[in-house]
């Protein structure tokens, strides 16, 4: 296996590091707003975009995406009240990219996995950003970590 990334193994587990360039950009957008409302002397719009900006912040920090080899799932956590969704590496199905353009220009790409669950097709995001070579790099390399999980005999 190659050097990670996109993970850090912790023992038997490998945990994705936190993604900072589009979370930020967001949030220093939201913030600018917020300060915009001081600008123009508007507190309503100040504490809307102010409390937009402190929540963005918040769920870079709570978004996790665990792979446990151990227990044999994937654990996702995005979001800032969602709990932690465990998908099952056997129910693993496949991955999605999506890219949104707007006149010609990307503004957003995101990696979902696609897994069953009571034996319906369910679809979980596991990151975004601005790239699909970033989001194709990080499918490749949970690939890598299943494949070589496979070849351990341990699925």
């Amino acid at each position: 296996m190659t050097q990670l990334k996109y993970f850090i193994k912790e023992g038997n587990k490998y945990v994705m590091k936190r993604e900072y360039g589009f979370s930020i950009m967001i949030s220093t957008g939201l913030a600018a707003f917020a300060i915009g409302g001081i600008w123009i002397d508007n507190m309503t719009m100040f504490w809307i975009f102010g409390v937009l900006s402190v929540c963005a912040v918040i769920s870079i920090w709570s978004k996790q995406v665990i792979i446990d080899l151990d227990t044999q799932e994937i654990i996702i956590k995005v979001g800032l009240i969602g709990k932690p969704v465990p998908i099952g590496l056997k129910d693993f199905q496949n991955f999605e990219l999506i890219r949104m353009k707007q006149y010609f220009i990307t503004i957003n790409t995101s990696l979902n996995i696609n897994y069953l669950k009571d034996g319906k097709e369910k679809t979980h995001l596991i990151a975004q950003g601005f790239t699909t070579r970033a989001m194709q790099n990080l499918a490749n390399e949970i690939d890598e970590i299943l494949d070589k999980n496979e070849h351990t005999g341990k699925i």
